[in-house]
């Protein structure tokens, strides 16, 4: 794997770990700081939020400068400060340190993506997304794994304190990362520049002549919609095993592992099968994305229906295998998506598309989940599971978005080439 691809992949698994860091500790931090431990949710909520905001502006001016030295100041900015989380007191100070924390956050997706973009030619780029969907997946587990096994042993400051020394880190090899031109691996938009009307530089008038692009609409409201349904699952997923059903740190984290750590082989298998299919049909991955959507939800809303505790050995087994059917699945979703944003958007914008897809989209949607889980927490009288169980049954319900984005892409592809010739 050459080395831009490692660094990156090493900047997104430290990346997000950083919104998934607080919540499995979010019993112990309430009562180390004195507040509620439904207000963790809205600390993780605004995190996104925040950091959604701030990546349309990364995202701008990455298709303007150098997408590296962007990187580079963002993961500085937002290393120096979940270092400074650590000296928090009360609710106010951790919100604060939270939320300035995301502004440097926000820069990782839509840069990284791009750039990822033109780094992989297009008939390699499903698995590739696959990967880095993988790793983003991988670098959630990873914060929630640092905290729900140090927890037990060490202060709720320790987790962050790891984290910012490995952003630190990343900083450092981001220097030695080459940045390739843009469009350099393209097909369908080698050739086009002057009849879509873009330069190097975007312009104001650039995303209107984008917006024409009716599979972009229908997969940013896809994935806004299918993220209000999923986003919180894993965020709050140890917390809701050791409230729900009676289980230790330990073994919450360790089940955590195994149902997540499914969706690490998920995203590159489902992205490869996605580009194979593509190649003999337009609709290929969406065909995909459909049948992993329908199924994963089917199997988290019986796991999520199922009641047990800690000395219930065999429904907690039922529980595990039907969750992680469910969450390898889900896995292969975002990949796919993915890899169609960014075959059918230009070159000189796709920063800007993927921080309209990471905002709009993913952190909101994300956002809005969280806020209803804590709502549904506070509802259900202080369980989760309740929460879960509507969440995916609105997942599955997303399946009505998808059948406008398997009309219009082979059409979208079509007036792309003929565009070209």
């Amino acid at each position: 794997m050459p080395k831009n691809t490692q660094i990156l992949i090493l900047l997104t698994l430290f990346s997000s770990a950083l919104f998934s860091i607080i919540t499995p500790m979010a019993e112990e931090i309430s009562i180390a700081l004195n507040f509620e431990e439904n207000l963790v949710t809205f600390i993780n909520s605004m995190f996104l939020m925040v950091g959604a905001i701030s990546s349309l502006f990364w995202a701008l001016l990455g298709d303007k400068f150098s997408r590296k030295n962007l990187l580079i100041i963002s993961t500085l900015e937002w290393s120096i400060i979940t270092l400074l989380t650590i000296f928090s007191t009360d609710f106010l100070s951790l919100l604060i340190f939270q939320l300035i924390t995301a502004i440097g956050f926000g820069a990782a997706i839509p840069l990284i993506f791009s750039l990822t973009v033109d780094l992989v030619d297009p008939k390699n780029r499903g698995k590739k997304f696959g990967t880095l969907s993988a790793v983003y997946v991988l670098g959630n587990g990873l914060g929630q794994i640092l905290s729900g096994f140090l927890i037990d042993y060490y202060t709720w400051q320790i987790p962050l304190l790891i984290i910012s020394i490995s952003g630190f880190a990343c900083t450092g090899l981001l220097f030695s990362v080459e940045e390739p031109l843009r469009g350099s691996t393209d097909e369908l938009y080698k050739t086009i520049d002057e009849a879509l009307g873009l330069e190097y530089k975007i312009k104001r008038d650039d995303l209107k002549q984008i917006w024409k692009i009716k599979t972009t609409i229908w997969i940013l409201i896809f994935n806004f919609a299918m993220f209000i349904s999923i986003g919180a699952i894993s965020s709050f997923f140890i917390s809701m095993l050791k409230r729900d059903y009676d289980l230790s740190s330990t073994l919450a984290t360790f089940f955590l592992i195994l149902v997540f750590g499914s969706q690490v082989p998920s995203g590159p298998l489902f992205g490869k099968l996605g580009d194979k299919k593509y190649e003999i049909d337009k609709n290929g991955r969406i065909k995909i994305v459909l049948y992993c959507l329908i199924s994963g939800s089917i199997f988290y809303i019986i796991a999520f229906s199922l009641y047990f505790i800690s000395n219930e050995f065999s429904i907690a087994i039922l529980f595990l295998a039907l969750a992680l059917v469910g969450a390898f699945l889900f896995g292969g979703i975002d990949p796919l998506t993915q890899a169609t944003l960014g075959e059918i958007n230009p070159p000189q914008i796709r920063s800007t598309i993927y921080s309209l897809n990471y905002l709009a989209t993913i952190t909101f949607g994300r956002s809005i989940s969280l806020l209803l889980l804590g709502q549904f927490f506070l509802i259900f009288n202080n369980h989760y599971s309740p929460g879960y169980f509507i969440l995916s049954i609105m997942a599955l319900s997303c399946t009505l978005f998808i059948f406008p984005i398997l009309k219009f892409l082979p059409r979208d592809i079509e007036e792309i080439k003929s565009m070209k010739s």
